[in-house]
C-alpha cells in the first residue's frame, strides 16, 4: 500500500485536527492508503489501535521529512516515534550515511550529536611499561578499526628519531614495534610540514601504513615510501619495507617536496583497495608544485604470512595524472583537500581549494587563491567549480571536511601584505576566524561523461551560534570527521596575531612556532544542518587532554597580557563558569596568583575576576609541546579523533639516559557521545 501513500490527504487532515477522524485521534487508516471514501462504522480499525511495533517498522521505512507529518495525523505515531528505537536507528542511519548505532543507543546518540551538548575530552591512563618519549612532528596514524595507534620518527630539540611503537587504545600500553629491522627501516625524520606524513590503506583483508617524505635534516628532504605492516597482525610481527617503483616505471618517484596535502581516498568495495592522493606542495626551490600523484596496493606483490619468506621491497609506484587534458588548476601550496564520493554520479572526487601559488592574470607567485576544483578519479579530468570566495576572502592554511554532501571551509589566513612578501613571501597574513559551506550536489551535476560543473555555485557563509561558539582565528588547523561526517571537529592549528617579523614566530619556509599553536580546549565541534543558519557549533572544554603539569600550569606574567584567550577551570563556588573561555582585560599588579579581569565569552558574556590559578592558557603551554593529531585510517567508524600530547614523567619514572627531558607521550581523545559507563571516567 506504500505506493498509495497520499502526502496531500495527509496534510490536509492534520490541519483539519483530531476532530476530523470520527474514530478518535489521528485519520482513519483508509484516508490514508485508499481513494474510496472512510468507511464510518465504528469497528473500523484506527492508526491508534496498531501496536506500537508495527507502527515503529512502518516509521522506518517512511522518509525522515514525511514522517514528522505522519505523526502530527497519530498520537500513537507521535508517541512510537519518541520511544521506538528502530525509528531513532532510521534517523542515525540518515544522520551518519549507515554507521552502526552507538552502544548507548540510537536515541540518546542522535541527541548528543545534534546538540553536541556530550562533547568531551577523555584521556588514557598513562603506561606502567617502557614508552615513547616525548617528541613533536611525529607521524601518528589510527588502525586496526581504531583500537591502535601508530607512531613513528618526530623530533626534540636536538634529534631525529627513527623508532616505531604501537599503542593499545584499550590499556593505554605503548609496544615498540619494528625494532628487528632497524637496518632496513626509514631514516630519522619528522613531519612539520608533510600533511602528516602518511596515512594507513586497506588492501583486500590486510592493512598497511604508508610514509612518505619527511624531514630528514635541517633544510633536507626525500621522497622516499614505506610499508609498515601487515597491521592485521601482532604488532610485534609488523616490519618496514621500501616502496620501489616497478622496473617498467620510469619518474615515478614524485618530486620531495613540502607544504603540500595526502588524502586518503578510501574504497568503493569491500575487496578494493584504499589510495593515497599527493597534490601540490612546494618543492626545494620553494617553486609551487601542481602534478597529482596517486598511490595504491592494488598491483603490489606484498608479502603473505602464509609464506614465511621476509620480503626486501615492496614493487609498487606512484601513478603520475600530469597528462590531464583540458583545464587544470594553477600550481599551490598551503591548500585544501579533501575526499567525497558523489551520490548521484557515483564517482570519486579529489577536492580541492585556496591555496598560495600564482593567481590567474597577475604576477604574484604567492598569491592568496580563492578557487576550488574537484578531480573525477574515474575519468582522470580537473573541473573548475563556479564557486569562488568573495573579495577579500581569498587566504591558504585553512581546514577542509565533506559533511553531508557539503564542503566545509574553516579558519586560513591571508597573504602578506605587499611590502612583506618581497623578501617573506612564505610568512603568514592575519588569520581568519570564518566557516564557509558548499552544496557539493548542486555544485557538480551529472552528464554523459560522468560529472559536470554547475553554472551557478556558490559558497555560503556559516554563522554559528553566538550562544554556544566562541571561535577563534585557525591557520593550519585540522578538520577531522565523526560518524560518517556528521561532525567536523577544527582543532590545532596557529593564531598568526604575533609580529610575523620576530624571529621566533615563523621561520623562512613560513612554518609557525609552537608558542603561537592553540591548545586543545579551543576545539570546535560543528554539526551542518540542512541550512547554514541551522548549524550548531560547541567549543570543546568539558574533560581535559594529557598536558605538561598535572591539570595543566597556572598561566606565566608573560602571557596574562591583553586579549589573551584563558580557559577557566577549578572553581567551586561559581562552577558553571568552568569550561568558559574568556579574554583578559587587565591584570592587578602583586604575586603570580593575583587576580585578573577577564572578560567571558558567549553564552555568559560578562567579566569576572579570577585568579591565575583558575585559568589555563589557550596556547601551546612549552616550546615543543605541540599536540600532534593522528590521521584517521579508512577501516574505522570514526567515534573519535586521537591526539598525543606531553605529560611529564612521575618522580622516580625511569627513562633512557640519552633522553633530552623528562616528558612522555601521553593519548587523548575527543568524541560527541556520552562515555559508555562501563569505561569509567577520565
Amino acid at each position: 500500500e506504500a505506493g498509495r501513500f497520499s502526502q496531500s490527504r495527509m496534510l490536509a487532515a492534520a490541519r483539519r485536527g483530531p476532530s476530523a477522524s470520527p474514530h478518535g485521534p489521528g485519520m482513519h487508516p483508509h484516508t490514508l492508503l485508499s481513494d474510496s471514501a472512510p468507511d464510518s462504522s465504528s469497528d473500523a480499525p484506527t492508526l491508534e489501535s496498531l501496536p506500537p511495533e508495527l507502527i515503529a517498522a512502518i516509521g522506518a521505512h517512511v522518509k525522515l521529512p514525511w514522517l514528522g507529518r505522519f505523526a502530527c495525523c497519530c498520537a500513537a505515531v507521535a508517541g512510537a516515534v519518541r520511544q521506538a528505537e528502530e525509528a531513532w536507528a532510521a534517523v542515525w542511519a540518515s544522520l551518519t550515511g549507515g554507521v552502526a548505532p552507538a552502544p548507548l543507543g540510537a536515541r540518546a546518540a542522535v541527541r548528543s550529536l545534534l546538540t553536541l551538548d556530550q562533547a568531551h575530552w577523555r584521556s588514557l591512563p598513562g603506561s606502567s611499561g617502557e614508552a615513547p618519549d616525548w617528541r613533536q612532528h611525529g607521524c601518528v596514524l589510527t588502525c586496526s578499526g581504531g583500537t591502535r595507534l601508530i607512531l613513528f620518527g618526530g623530533r626534540d630539540g636536538r634529534r631525529f628519531f627513527c623508532d616505531t611503537w604501537a599503542c593499545d587504545l584499550a590499556s593505554g600500553a605503548w609496544v615498540r614495534v619494528a625494532a628487528h629491522s632497524d637496518a632496513r627501516c626509514p631514516s630519522p625524520r619528522c613531519f612539520n610540514s608533510d600533511s602528516g606524513g602518511g596515512r594507513v590503506l586497506r588492501s583486500g583483508e590486510e592493512e598497511w601504513a604508508v610514509l612518505h617524505g619527511g624531514l630528514c635534516a635541517p633544510g633536507y628532504r626525500d621522497s622516499q615510501t614505506w610499508l609498515l605492516g601487515p597491521l592485521s597482525h601482532p604488532p610485534k610481527e609488523w616490519s618496514w619495507l621500501p616502496a620501489s617503483p616497478p622496473d617498467h616505471v620510469e619518474g615515478a618517484a614524485p618530486v620531495a617536496r613540502f607544504h603540500h596535502t595526502l588524502t586518503l581516498l578510501p574504497r568503493r568495495e569491500a575487496a578494493g583497495d584504499d589510495s593515497l592522493a599527493l597534490l601540490g606542495g612546494h618543492d626545494r626551490t620553494i617553486s609551487p608544485l601542481l602534478d597529482l600523484r596517486l598511490f595504491s596496493l592494488r598491483h603490489a606483490s606484498l608479502p603473505r604470512k602464509a609464506s614465511g619468506v621476509a620480503a626486501a621491497s615492496v614493487s609498487v609506484g606512484w601513478s603520475s595524472s600530469t597528462h590531464v587534458l583540458g583545464p587544470a588548476p594553477s600550481p599551490r601550496a598551503f591548500h585544501s583537500a579533501a575526499h567525497y564520493d558523489h551520490p548521484a554520479a557515483g564517482r570519486g572526487l579529489l577536492l580541492a581549494c585556496c591555496g598560495l601559488g600564482p593567481a590567474a592574470g597577475g604576477e604574484e607567485v604567492f598569491a592568496a587563491l580563492d578557487d576550488t576544483w574537484a578531480f573525477d578519479l574515474s575519468s582522470g579530468r580537473w573541473l573548475e567549480l563556479a564557486a569562488r570566495l568573495p573579495h577579500g576572502f581569498a587566504r591558504s592554511r585553512a581546514a577542509l571536511a565533506v559533511s553531508r554532501d557539503r564542503l566545509l571551509l574553516a579558519g586560513g589566513c591571508r597573504a602578506r601584505a605587499a611590502a612583506l612578501a618581497t623578501y617573506l613571501p612564505l610568512t603568514p597574513g592575519p588569520a581568519f576566524d570564518d566557516v564557509w559551506l558548499l552544496d557539493l550536489r548542486r555544485g557538480l551535476l551529472p552528464s554523459e561523461l560522468g560529472l559536470r560543473p554547475a553554472a551557478v555555485s556558490a559558497w555560503e557563509r556559516c554563522v554559528l551560534p553566538h550562544e554556544r561558539a566562541h571561535r577563534t582565528p585557525h591557520a593550519n588547523a585540522t578538520a577531522g570527521t565523526l560518524h560518517g561526517g556528521a561532525v567536523v571537529l577544527v582543532l590545532g592549528g596557529h593564531d598568526t596575531f604575533l609580529s610575523p617579523l620576530a624571529d621566533e614566530a615563523v621561520d623562512s619556509f613560513g612554518d609557525l612556532a609552537d608558542e603561537q599553536a592553540w591548545a586543545l580546549h579551543e576545539t570546535e565541534a560543528i554539526v551542518v544542518g540542512e541550512r547554514p543558519e541551522r548549524t550548531e557549533a560547541r567549543l570543546c572544554t568539558r574533560g581535559a587532554p594529557h598536558s605538561c603539569g598535572e591539570g595543566g600550569a597556572s598561566p606565566s606574567r608573560r602571557q596574562l597580557v591583553g586579549g589573551a584567550r584563558m580557559l577557566v577551570q577549578g572553581l567551586e563556588t561559581q562552577a558553571h563558569i568552568n569550561g568558559s573561555i574568556g579574554t583578559v582585560v587587565s591584570r592587578a599588579s602583586g604575586s603570580a596568583d593575583g587576580r585578573v579581569d577577564l572578560a567571558l565569552g558567549p553564552p555568559h558574556s560578562k567579566s569576572i575576576s579570577i585568579r591565575c590559578q583558575h585559568l589555563r592558557p589557550s596556547r601551546s603551554e612549552a616550546r615543543g609541546g605541540m599536540p600532534t593529531i593522528a590521521a584517521p585510517g579508512g577501516g574505522g567508524d570514526g567515534s573519535a579523533l586521537w591526539v598525543i600530547s606531553p605529560v611529564e614523567r612521575a618522580a622516580g619514572e625511569g627513562r633512557a639516559a640519552e633522553a633530552p627531558s623528562n616528558r612522555r607521550v601521553a593519548v587523548s581523545c575527543i568524541s560527541v557521545l556520552p562515555q559508555p559507563e562501563h569505561e569509567g571516567s577520565a
